[in-house]
């Protein structure tokens, strides 16, 4: 391990993790002893130093922070860059993963890195599991801290707000674990099944993309070394990236009169009726036909027309317009 990074302990990782290995008989019975003798000291202050402390021995001696350890040293980007690591602890499995924290207080090359680590301690206590949970989450703070993936904190907007961000961050998500567990199975690091889930996580992540999907699959999961500029401009417009982009509308794109991401596009925009066209025109004089819209919005102008037409049918009502 590089002793340039410092590794820090949460206490209460490391006593929850101990009580739990308390299990072993042998394991209770000295850790019982132990503690049975500081209960005797009498100042409060001190007594607490001292159970931090025999918390910490043991937690050394059973090696329980040798698998962090050792999944630290797979990643020489991250013992060369980071300064420090906290491995905290996660009140539950869905608290569990790695953070990087910048510096933003000096130039780039020497800012202060910090990566943090939040695990459970039944997870520590799983050498497999915790093996093959760390392997995966820090080769995502490797490639963040490889000038080569140029990675970016933010994804650029997208015209349909919020809802369609979200989006764009679940395809991302998609594309870059792809990119890691490619990397992983190569490295023989997880089984082989692996690329048959990941092929279907990719198949849900993209339901637009109609041919050609394991072609495109694997330019990110056989890649050796990913760009985050490719993951973001694939996940934000993945048909034009494919190369499948022949028409605007397509499942998983955003109407381009809503701007809400759809699965449902009008199937005939060209047959809306001479009145219908004419009246979205005037909302959207930039739209053509072949840009399509979203069912929702095609039967809206549909039923705006059905509701004019109804209107003229009222005795003594006279439209001038229309």
């Amino acid at each position: 391990m590089n002793h340039g990074m410092a590794i820090h302990y949460d206490p209460r990782l490391v006593e929850e993790a101990v009580f739990h290995l308390q299990r072993d008989s042998f394991v209770r019975k000295e850790v019982y002893e132990e503690r049975k003798r500081i209960y005797e000291v009498p100042d409060p202050d001190q007594r607490e130093r001292q159970f931090v402390e025999l918390n910490r021995t043991w937690f050394t001696r059973l090696g329980l922070g040798d698998g962090v350890e050792s999944a630290l040293c797979e990643q020489p980007l991250i013992a060369a860059q980071v300064g420090s690591c906290f491995i905290v602890c996660a009140a539950q499995a869905k608290e569990e993963g790695a953070e990087l924290f910048v510096a933003q207080d000096a130039p780039q090359e020497h800012r202060r890195r910090t990566l943090r680590l939040l695990l459970s301690p039944t997870l520590l206590l799983n050498s497999a599991s915790l093996k093959s949970f760390l392997r995966h989450e820090l080769f995502h703070i490797a490639d963040m801290l490889d000038a080569a993936f140029a990675y970016e904190p933010t994804l650029p907007k997208a015209e349909g707000g919020p809802t369609y961000d979200t989006l764009i961050t679940s395809r991302y998500r998609a594309l870059w674990d792809a990119t890691i567990n490619g990397r992983m199975l190569r490295r023989g690091w997880c089984d082989a099944s692996v690329r048959e889930q990941q092929f279907s996580d990719f198949s849900h992540a993209f339901p637009m993309l109609q041919d050609g999907l394991e072609e495109l699959f694997s330019r990110f999961f056989d890649s050796e070394q990913p760009k985050h500029a490719d993951l973001a401009c694939f996940a934000f417009d993945p048909r034009k990236a494919s190369g499948q982009l022949r028409c605007a509308a397509g499942p998983g794109t955003h109407c381009p009169l809503c701007k809400f991401p759809t699965h449902a596009y009008e199937p005939q925009p060209y047959d809306l009726g001479a009145e219908a066209l004419a009246a979205l025109k005037e909302d959207f004089p930039n739209w053509t036909a072949s840009l399509g819209l979203c069912i929702q919005c095609a039967d809206l102008y549909r039923g705006r027309q059905m509701s004019v037409d109804a209107l003229r049918l009222l005795p003594g009502l006279s439209l001038s317009s229309t």
